[in-house]
């Protein structure tokens, strides 16, 4: 589904990462470990498309022919989530759906539906109501997960999702990943090297 040759990338010039070569298939599983600044977030970043390579190519593929994109979903470090923004948890899941309406359109009843369906998976559906702030740190993984899995990725990102909950929640998140995995390739940073050896089907060791 994905194939990175020799990508180097990086910011302002400096490259942050050297040399990745990847293929990633259909539900593969894809753990990514590595120090603190050793590429992990930067390498998500490539793979989504996000920041283009200084060098080497990122190309996509669907039923082995070449396409523009794929539809991914992502879940980033909960550090990097404005727990104070004024939302609720529902919208926040229906928020995953914004790239199958029109910018200025509204969301429509298939869309309400796949943000049920992604609650339900996730069980969140209790959750709806509340606000963001108002969450776990747990209960806040489990909704975003719902949120990047709303739009039914082929490709499901998630950036230290296991990071910042106790050891229950990172049970249920750790199985929750595994539901997903059965619909679509995975690829997951995590500092749990114990969790990763045993459920990934490819370990990728990131140090630039």
């Amino acid at each position: 589904m994905i194939r990175l040759s020799d990508v180097t990338a990086g910011y302002e010039g400096r490259p942050q990462i050297n040399g990745v070569t990847l293929s990633i298939g259909e539900r593969d599983f894809i753990g990514i470990t590595g120090p603190n600044g050793g590429g992990k977030t930067t390498l998500l970043r490539v793979i989504l498309g996000l920041l283009r390579p200084m060098g080497g190519t990122v190309e996509y593929f669907r039923g082995g022919c070449r396409v523009s994109r794929l539809r991914t979903g992502y879940l980033p470090q909960q550090n990097a989530i404005d727990r104070d923004f004024p939302i609720t948890v529902y919208d926040t899941v229906l928020s995953g759906l914004c790239s199958m309406k029109p910018l200025w359109g509204n969301f429509n009843a298939r869309h309400r539906a796949m943000a049920d369906e992604a609650m339900r998976f996730t069980g969140t559906e209790e959750l709806a109501r509340r606000p963001i702030k108002a969450l776990s740190g747990g209960q806040l993984q489990r909704v975003l997960m719902a949120r990047a899995i709303a739009a039914r990725p082929e490709v499901l990102v998630l950036d230290e999702p296991d990071t910042y909950i106790d050891a229950q929640f990172k049970e249920q998140m750790h199985a929750l990943v595994a539901r997903a995995n059965r619909r679509c390739a995975v690829i997951m940073v995590s500092h749990d090297r114990d969790y990763i050896a045993a459920a990934a089907t490819q370990v990728v060791e990131m140090n630039r």
